[in-house]
């Protein structure tokens, strides 16, 4: 029986229709800690559609640290996350991780210190003579010692305290230590919780003398091998994401306490402008956007292995992947 020809247009119609929707990949995307600050671009991205215009359909789930990270996308659990290219790394060296870094977003590392307002601490080399605390395995701690030597510190004169991190903050506070191993970022938190107690805490950033990346977005070799499309497709939306969000900080702001149930305001309202401008207004931003200085990544290599030591070479291309033009 021929169908009506109004029908058949329907039907070719919803066929097309189904076909497109068909077409959109499924990504999860799985931060390497809790949404906040920086993360807040990819939920105005989606607003914004950047991941649909690229035909993804985007889950954005929280992490639960770095080395989570690394696992679940190395296990495909995971599409793609976010992390430190120092974790990447290190955990490629050791243990062998089918895992690249595709892109930059932090180029910078934000290590610092944080102190109380009215500290004798005003320097890095002020440290001497002090003690700073920070939990088991805190990386602006493991990479303090490079950051004293870049000022002519010494790291022997400096007590180290371990002690979890949900009690940090709070030793700092009650001056129980001089100060705290830290992200210039994750300051700006630590400020807001000192107001609600009439205290004030700065940073100390030491960084920028590392000349290391930070935050990089990562997948897996596999997906890299099966899907090359499909990374440069998700590449192009994060880079959407976060032209989106530095245009339109405050509309970032939104998206993510949209988003993120429970998230409070009041907690991204500086945090969120602040990372954007950590993150893009510095010269490696400046020169390279979001594509990597391979001369950079290899520096970075041979700084995360003078903090501990690599029980193998490594190269760039091990640890980053350039898409082909």
């Amino acid at each position: 029986m021929r169908l009506p020809t109004t029908i058949a247009l329907c039907g070719l119609a919803i066929g097309a229709s189904a076909q497109t929707a068909a077409a959109a990949d499924q990504v999860d995307f799985q931060l390497d800690w809790t949404p906040g600050g920086i993360s807040a671009a990819y939920y105005l991205g989606v607003e914004k559609g950047c991941f649909t215009d690229q035909d993804i359909d985007v889950t954005i789930s929280r992490g639960y640290g770095a080395a989570d990270a690394v696992t679940k996308v190395a296990t495909g659990v995971a599409d793609f996350s976010v992390t430190d290219l120092g974790v990447i790394i290190g955990t490629i060296a050791e243990s062998g991780a089918p895992v690249k870094a595709i892109m930059p977003i932090v180029a910078q590392s934000p290590m610092a210190i944080a102190v109380m307002a009215d500290s004798e601490i005003t320097e890095l080399k002020d440290l001497e003579g002090h003690s700073i605390a920070s939990s088991v395995g805190n990386a602006a701690m493991e990479f303090l010692p490079l950051g004293m030597d870049a000022v002519g510190g010494d790291m022997s004169k400096v007590e180290i305290i371990t002690a979890e991190s949900s009690a940090l903050t709070g030793l700092l506070l009650q001056k129980r230590v001089d100060a705290l191993a830290s992200y210039i970022t994750s300051v700006k938190r630590i400020e807001a919780i000192a107001a609600q107690s009439g205290l004030e805490v700065r940073g100390i950033h030491y960084g920028d003398a590392l000349d290391i990346y930070n935050a990089s977005i990562f997948t897996s070799d596999a997906m890299i091998a099966e899907n090359p499309d499909l990374v440069k497709r998700f590449m192009a939306a994060v880079e959407c994401t976060y032209d989106a969000a530095r245009a339109d900080p405050a509309a970032a702001v939104d998206a993510i306490v949209a988003g993120v149930e429970g998230m409070q305001r009041e907690t991204q309202t500086d945090m969120v402008p602040f990372s954007f401008g950590f993150a893009f207004d510095n010269p490696v931003f400046e020169a390279n956007g979001y594509a990597f200085d391979i001369e950079r990544v290899a520096h970075n290599i041979a700084m995360v292995d003078k903090v501990t030591p690599l029980s193998r070479d490594l190269t760039p291309e091990d640890v980053v992947y350039v898409p082909a033009e």
